[in-house]
């Protein structure tokens, strides 16, 4: 590049996240206060501070402040008054009063602005060079008081000989496109006007090596051209920033990012807490096709509150999801302002809308005149091959709303009724896309929980919202291999078996599952039902003994199933207790802090081997606890998993059944579990007890046609209690441990669910930009992008191609991914079942430290005449098909790889 990159967001409510993608960030430091957390957050990124030197705004906090001697004139344009630099104690108030508070903030850098306002009070050549002078004293004051710091000055060409030496960065404003304060409009510049500037700034490029930085102005809407902007800039060796004259979006400078957030409007009624969005068509439908799009959904109501601004290069797009059509005049208007911005819309169920005035000025849909009820016979006049994903729907008039798509729309579905009525069902339109009621999923009748989808909600999102191909994170895999992790629910650790003498089912837990599978496991107990106070103290001294025996076990990781095992969440948080809500433990009521912490604390104190911690918390009962008992949560430490009602097999075969990532509740985000335990394919327990087996089948639907989830092994402990259920738990096991599976902790794979949406990607012409990957180091990206090339890339250790789909294996949390139509002969890790901590590329090859919770087992493709050792000892390779070698070890743990080709 031809410098760091930058961007600059004066906004008061700046994307933090998207952001942490450029090397330098300038703010206006009185909109966030300390920025020391962020930084912390986003290591890579230096936030600097916007400061203004030649003038003071008439709004800002430190007008007054200013002595009003020091006061020389006024900037109309702007409303601010130009500041004296000639006054003597100038550069020391500057310091002290303008820039250390900054400092103190957080903020490692400084762009200095206004440099030239001097100009509009100094009219003789001895004015301004007494200005000047000033200037020069302002700049050097504040370098010697942060040596440390970045400064970018604002032009300012005048001083800059005297200068250059304490500056890092020269900025200017409007080469290729301006904004003109006075008219108020955005303008192209003229050719006379930039070759003067391209003049000044090729002399501060050559004759004082200082980066350009070249600001220019585009119209949010007109994201193309800031595009072209950015990448005209680019041609001359300059760092391009290009965005609105505010200076409040997200615009494109030497990177793109390429936003994640997806804003879902739906009329499910969430009130207080997201109790009922976690039961919600709006969740349960668009939830799992965002995720995996990449997506961070962000579900709004917007009878409930009011919808945020949206900027073109901040939303990925717009769903919505409406079961009731009403006058909605403020969200139409938004969404007009939206689709006018260029941001693309698909719309599922009602259009939201009831006027059909205003639903025509919104998405030009029209509806008919005929108020006549629809006539038999329906039937569909076009049906195109996108119709029929997991079922066909049935023409008929229980569904039939007389609706014409706009001009210019690719019709998937259209039905006719008797009257000669047209009902375009579903269409790609220019402003997205729609699948009207009915026609997007259809309940069956079977069951009112049993839906399928009409269409194929993931193509037809990928679509509608004009999403650009790029990789995006993947919670399901990592190093190319399909996760493992098991996690154990506490429940009936009291309970007796059917085998000989009836142990407990926790003494059959530990000898026949899990010192039989050595896999990561998540096992938790309920501190009610071992702990001498619970409710049964005869065996508690048995039970903790098992507990000590389970938790002592190296691939067993400790969880606490909390205190009174609340079954009603909501309930109990609002004071309903005893039988049917929670464990009936006498004279307790619930409290937050003693079913987290005081569950942590019991275990830690009297089951876990010293040293060894609580790292996870499985929730209990219906799993849907709220934002307060989170707070609580956030406050422990540890990390928590469990809900989300993941239940597709082949008699419920939808993805309507397959729960998403997690639900957000305020600041919070809650992981669910991939998967349903064996409670609800036995039937609560009650038959068949072997049901549990149909756990594969889920497995096995979830990894085609989309891999949506990992594979979970997640049971409670009375699973063991029963002949019938053990031997489905060991069917299990087994099915899984013939998988090329890689298996992790449970607490890991929550870490990679709680970075999902922190990660940042931007592109530019030729590559990829990764920033932010720490627990999850897994992309997935749609092989039409082209062949990842390892050699050209940083931090990419490998990557395995599928049908449609390529995984990618980053090596590092920051990574730089390029593609290219033909293959890369670099040798590279196609997959294994360990995690790449590092990589490290040498003169003489590649080396690659793994770690694998099990025996190591690796492939890798590589031409001829590699050498390949691991731990310091050569590898005889298997196979060899098209370069594939495949490796094994013995050994589990930390290895270090070692690819040396000629």
């Amino acid at each position: 590049m031809a410098g760091p990159s930058v961007a600059l967001h004066y906004g008061a409510s700046p994307p933090w996240n998207e952001l942490s993608a450029f090397d330098w960030v300038v703010l206006e430091p009185g909109h966030h206060g300390d920025v020391s957390a962020r930084a912390q957050a986003a290591p890579r990124t230096r936030f600097m501070a916007y400061l203004s030197v030649g003038e003071v705004n008439r709004q800002h906090p430190q007008h007054d402040a200013v002595p009003s001697a020091w006061l020389v004139g006024r900037n109309k344009a702007w409303n601010s008054a130009v500041i004296d630099q000639r006054t003597p104690e100038w550069p020391a108030w500057f310091v002290e009063h303008v820039a250390r508070p900054q400092w103190e903030q957080g903020y490692r850098g400084f762009f200095l602005d206004t440099l030239d306002s001097y100009q509009l009070v100094a009219k003789t050549p001895e004015e301004r060079a007494a200005q000047e002078a000033g200037l020069v004293r302002v700049v050097k004051a504040l370098k010697a008081a942060f040596p440390q710091a970045k400064v970018i000055t604002n032009r300012g060409f005048e001083i800059l000989p005297q200068v250059a030496q304490d500056v890092d960065m020269v900025a200017a404003e409007s080469l290729y496109r301006g904004w003109d304060q006075a008219t108020m409009r955005y303008r192209a510049v003229s050719d006379p006007d930039r070759a003067w500037l391209l003049g000044k700034l090729d002399e501060v490029r050559t004759q004082h090596r200082l980066p350009v930085l070249a600001i220019d102005y585009v119209a949010p809407a007109e994201r193309a051209l800031a595009r072209e902007t950015a990448r005209r800039i680019r041609t001359h060796g300059f760092v391009p920033w290009v965005t609105t004259p505010e200076l409040d979006a997200m615009g494109v400078g030497s990177v793109e990012v390429l936003p994640r957030r997806l804003l879902v409007l739906h009329d499910a009624t969430i009130g207080a807490d997201a109790a009922e969005l976690t039961y919600s068509g709006a969740l349960r439908f668009i939830g799992t096709p965002a995720y995996y799009l990449g997506l961070v959904p962000e579900f709004i109501n917007p009878d409930e509150r009011e919808l945020p601004p949206v900027r073109a290069g901040e939303v990925a797009g717009i769903v919505t999801l409406f079961m009731v059509d009403r006058p909605r005049p403020a969200m139409a208007a938004w969404l007009r302002g939206a689709i006018a911005a260029g941001i693309k819309v698909a719309a599922f169920g009602e259009p939201g809308l009831s006027d059909a005035a205003v639903l025509r000025d919104t998405y030009g849909m029209l509806r008919s005149q005929n108020e006549t009820a629809p006539v038999a016979p329906v039937v569909f006049s076009k049906k195109t091959p996108a119709i029929g994903f997991e079922i066909t729907p049935i023409p008929g008039k229980l569904n039939f709303t007389a609706l014409t798509a706009p001009a210019g729309s690719e019709l998937l579905l259209q039905a006719r009724d008797g009257r000669g009525e047209l009902m375009d069902a579903v269409a790609y339109t220019p402003w997205g896309g729609y699948a009207l009621s009915g026609h997007d999923v259809v309940r069956l009748t079977a069951g009112e929980a049993a839906y399928r989808w009409v269409i194929d909600p993931i193509a037809f999102l990928r679509r509608a919202l004009a999403l650009p191909a790029m990789p995006v994170p993947d919670t399901t895999t990592e190093t190319g291999r399909r996760l493992l992790l098991v996690h154990i629910d506490g429940d009936g650790f009291a309970n007796r078996s059917d085998l000989v003498r009836a142990p407990l089912a926790s003494e059959v837990l530990l000898r026949e599952v899990l010192q039989r599978y050595r896999v990561p496991t998540a096992m938790s107990v309920i501190e009610g039902e071992t702990s001498p106070s619970g409710l049964y103290p005869k065996l508690s001294a048995e039970m903790e003994g098992i507990a000590r025996r389970m938790f002592a076990l190296p691939h067993v990781e400790i969880g606490s199933h909390t205190f009174s095992h609340p079954f009603q969440w909501g309930d109990v948080e609002k004071g309903s207790f005893g039988k049917g809500y929670a464990l009936d433990l006498p004279g307790y009521r619930f409290d937050a802090e003693r079913e987290i912490q005081g569950s942590i604390q019991y275990i830690q104190s009297r089951l876990a081997p010293a040293g060894k911690p609580v790292v996870l918390l499985q929730w209990s009962g219906n799993t849907n606890p709220s934002e307060q008992t989170l707070a609580v949560l956030a406050k422990s430490g540890v990390l928590a998993i469990n809900g989300g009602e993941t239940l597709t097999t082949n008699a419920l075969n939808s993805m309507t059944h397959v729960a998403p990532l997690g639900i957000q509740k305020g600041p919070y985000f809650q992981v669910y579990a991939p998967n349903q335990n064996e409670n609800v394919y036995t039937n609560l327990f009650t038959g068949p007890l072997y049901g549990y087996e149909r756990v594969i089948e889920t497995f096995q639907l979830t990894e085609r046609p989309y891999r949506l989830k990992p594979v979970n092994i997640y049971y409670h402990t009375y699973s063991a209690s029963r002949r019938a259920s053990l031997e489905a738990l060991h069917r299990v096991y087994r099915w899984a441990l013939a998988q090329p599976l890689h298996p992790v902790y449970t607490s890991d794979y929550v870490r990679k669910a709680m970075n999902y949406d922190r990660i940042v990607i931007a592109r530019s012409d030729d590559g990829f930009l990764v920033r932010g990957a720490g627990a999850l180091r897994e992309l997935r990206a749609p092989r039409s992008m082209g062949v990842p090339q390892v050699g050209r890339s940083l931090g990419l250790a490998g990557f395995v191609a599928g049908e449609q789909e390529q995984y990618l294996h980053l090596s590092a949390s920051d990574a730089w991914v390029s593609f290219a139509p033909n293959a890369d002969p670099s040798a590279h890790l196609v997959d294994a079942n360990a995690r790449v901590v590092s990589m490290e590329r040498t003169s003489t090859g590649t080396r690659l430290q793994l770690h694998s919770h099990v025996p190591l087992r690796l492939s890798i493709r590589h031409p001829a005449g590699c050498a390949i050792s691991l731990g310091g000892r050569r590898l005889s390779p298997t196979g060899g098909t098209d370069g594939l070698f495949h490796y094994a070890s013995d050994k589990d743990g930390t290895e270090t790889l070692t690819i040396g080709c000629p």
